[in-house]
């Protein structure tokens, strides 16, 4: 099988959004019927994730898998020639098995734009019409309450029932003003349902001076869903970029991936004060995290070292058999070096668990 990854652009105003509706009008369904038509097989679309009606992409990142094999340009011309006219294919890339479009995501930015000036006819589907004056000072006064790791809870309408935990983080938020339009850009690994267009409608009702920009903090602070906000119109937000984690092993319960910016490495364990240091110090080594999947829970690590590989468990339970799932696709890259070695797997204690390929021949 052969696995494409594939960047898309679409004006949402036409479509139900990007998951598939069962009614064929999603960019997912969309996509899924034209490659099906190339392939002559049934095809998986797979997102970077979810936008909603009426919601624009600039860079939505896709992956999908086939037994076809083709060009990356020619899968390019195959799929616009029979897409409409506001949704296009900008790339296709061939990938390995431990790309995956949605899981291996480090962050995603989304742009919401204000046309504050005359209405603009050529603007109405990729920037929200406002207007009212919104005093951009304001608004900039209340992006520091939203920046940073909060209980969204007030803020996106995904039911507790299906994510019970709704702290997310923010990375950055910025502001920027030209002719006429206000763009603010929301930078995060991962937003929920209508999260963004909430943030951004509340400094909307900031700029209008409806909020002194501390009324962030009330909202956030209220943890509830029937705290009274507003979800700004569709058509303003953009997905705009998506950046991706170069990773070395995949499965559906981990993987073995670089370490980023937000990864726990300082905290009690008596070995990972001496990991973070050597991170830190660029050293020879290279150093990688092994975690569970969907939470990117911290289970040990995988060190390099002058050709010489080994997975150092932190936590047994889990740790142990997610190494020994991942141990073939790790030690298949190392086969490629002349010098290649058994990878070995050690507990805290030093233990050796390795259930090696090479050392089972």
């Amino acid at each position: 099988m052969m696995r494409y990854k594939c960047v898309v652009s679409y004006v949402g105003r036409n479509y139900s959004g990007w998951q598939s509706q069962r009614k064929g009008d999603s960019i997912q369904e969309i996509l899924e019927a034209v490659i099906e038509r190339i392939t002559q097989e049934k095809v998986n679309v797979i997102g970077s994730g979810r936008t909603d009606a009426g919601v624009n992409a600039k860079v939505q990142v896709f992956m999908f898998d086939t037994k076809r094999e083709m060009p990356a340009r020619k899968w390019m011309g195959a799929i616009n020639a029979f897409l409409p006219n506001d949704i296009h294919i900008m790339s296709v890339e061939e990938e390995d098995d431990c790309f995956h479009a949605r899981y291996n995501v480090r962050f995603k930015q989304y742009n919401y734009r204000i046309n504050n000036g005359p209405y603009n006819v050529f603007t109405k589907d990729t920037a929200f019409q406002c207007p009212i004056h919104l005093d951009v000072e304001k608004m900039k006064e209340g992006i520091p309450y939203l920046v940073g790791t909060h209980d969204f809870t007030s803020l996106n309408s995904s039911s507790l029932e299906e994510y019970p935990d709704q702290v997310r983080t923010v990375r950055s938020i910025t502001l920027t003003e030209e002719d006429g339009v206000i763009t603010l850009a929301f930078v995060g690994k991962g937003f929920l349902r209508y999260m963004v267009r909430m943030m951004a409608s509340v400094l909307i009702e900031i700029g209008k001076r409806k909020y002194e920009p501390s009324h962030i903090q009330e909202i956030l602070e209220a943890k509830r869903k029937s705290f009274p906000h507003k979800n700004s119109p569709a058509e303003g937000l953009t997905l705009e970029y998506v950046d991706y984690f170069k990773t070395l092993a995949l499965h559906e319960t981990g993987m073995v991936r670089e370490f980023l910016v937000g990864d726990n490495i300082s905290c009690t364990n008596k070995e990972l004060p001496a990991l973070e240091q050597a991170i830190k110090e660029n050293a020879s080594h290279q150093f990688y995290a092994m975690t569970t999947r969907h939470s990117q829970e911290l289970l040990g690590y995988y060190e390099i070292n002058q050709g010489e590989a080994s997975i150092h468990i932190l936590e047994e339970e889990r740790g142990i058999p997610l190494a020994n799932i991942l141990l073939p696709q790790l030690e298949e890259r190392l086969r490629k070096q002349a010098n290649f070695k058994p990878i070995l797997i050690y507990t805290k204690s030093g233990r050796i668990v390795s259930n090696s390929v090479e050392e089972s021949k």
